[in-house]
């Protein structure tokens, strides 16, 4: 299984929001970081058909998707960044709407229904009106229904956003639960999201992709050029060595961590210490 992006190109008149992308995507849960504007929603929108690419391709098993559509779409499942959920109807008979409108044979919406409301605990709430859900019970509505067809690609936009850290981390497991044997590809500003569970990391600025590697193949590249100090000075003396990454305590001390200009050139009394991949977005994204 192999979904390929080849010179694809997307232009608003002027503006450019993807620039002779090439992806190769295997299957495996590849995380898309990028600031807002880098065009993470618009290669996801161009993969699920809802928009046309001005120029390239993008190709399934080799064919181009266009020529395949319906099914192309049979095997693809969405998950949009803001809801599309409609609040009086309740979680069953919205997943039974998704089914019909994806084309499914009712046995196996109502089979597939009662497997995903299991799995994702929204069981007890199946007779529920999702405007009684919390935002967290939605967002596994949500996620339950772009699985609804078991589908081999799947388009996460911005899964977690504006979920508690609890929520975020029930979410984030169901999602490398699901992923053996698919392609999940999952944008996100929340770095954590995808640190433990990424087999590799797409970096996107301004339409271009900039890095294409494993969470700690990125970490390692900037092995000896993040460091942290003791915060006993102004943060003024602390700008020609490099950008602030995080302050943070550590029992009673404050202490600040570096992204360093010249990994030659330490502040007095820095260590070095092993890169997040925080840093790494703050290393490539500092600017946007």
């Amino acid at each position: 299984m192999l979904l390929e992006m080849k010179n694809l190109c997307k232009s608003y008149g002027e503006t450019i929001a993807l620039d002779r992308l090439n992806i190769q995507l295997t299957p495996g849960i590849y995380g898309l970081l990028g600031p807002n504007g880098a065009g993470k929603s618009t290669l996801m929108k161009l993969i699920c058909m809802l928009i046309q690419p001005t120029d390239g391709f993008v190709l399934f098993d080799g064919e181009d998707i266009r020529m395949h559509r319906s099914n192309f779409l049979d095997r693809l499942g969405y998950m949009p960044q803001h809801s599309c959920l409609y609040p009086d109807f309740t979680v069953q008979e919205y997943l039974y709407y998704v089914g019909a409108l994806k084309g499914m044979h009712k046995k196996d919406v109502t089979f597939r229904t009662e497997e995903l409301l299991l799995r994702t605990r929204l069981m007890d709430m199946k007779k529920d009106k999702i405007q009684t859900l919390s935002g967290g019970m939605q967002q596994r509505l949500m996620f339950a229904q772009a699985l609804l067809n078991d589908p081999e690609i799947l388009i996460l936009d911005e899964p977690t956003a504006g979920l508690d850290p609890q929520k975020r981390l029930e979410l984030r497991n169901l999602i490398a639960e699901y992923s053996k044997d698919k392609i999940i590809l999952l944008a996100t500003h929340i770095v954590s999201d995808i640190e433990l569970i990424a087999s590799q990391i797409l970096l996107l600025k301004k339409g271009k992709l900039i890095k294409a590697d494993p969470p700690g193949a990125l970490t390692g590249q900037l092995t000896s050029k993040v460091c942290e100090i003791n915060f006993s000075r102004p943060l003024k003396e602390l700008e020609p060595y490099g950008r602030i990454s995080s302050i943070y305590r550590r029992k009673e001390d404050i202490f600040v961590r570096l992204i360093l200009n010249d990994p030659a050139i330490l502040p007095p009394q820095a260590s070095f210490v092993y890169p997040t991949l925080e840093d790494v977005y703050l290393y490539y994204f500092n600017d946007e």
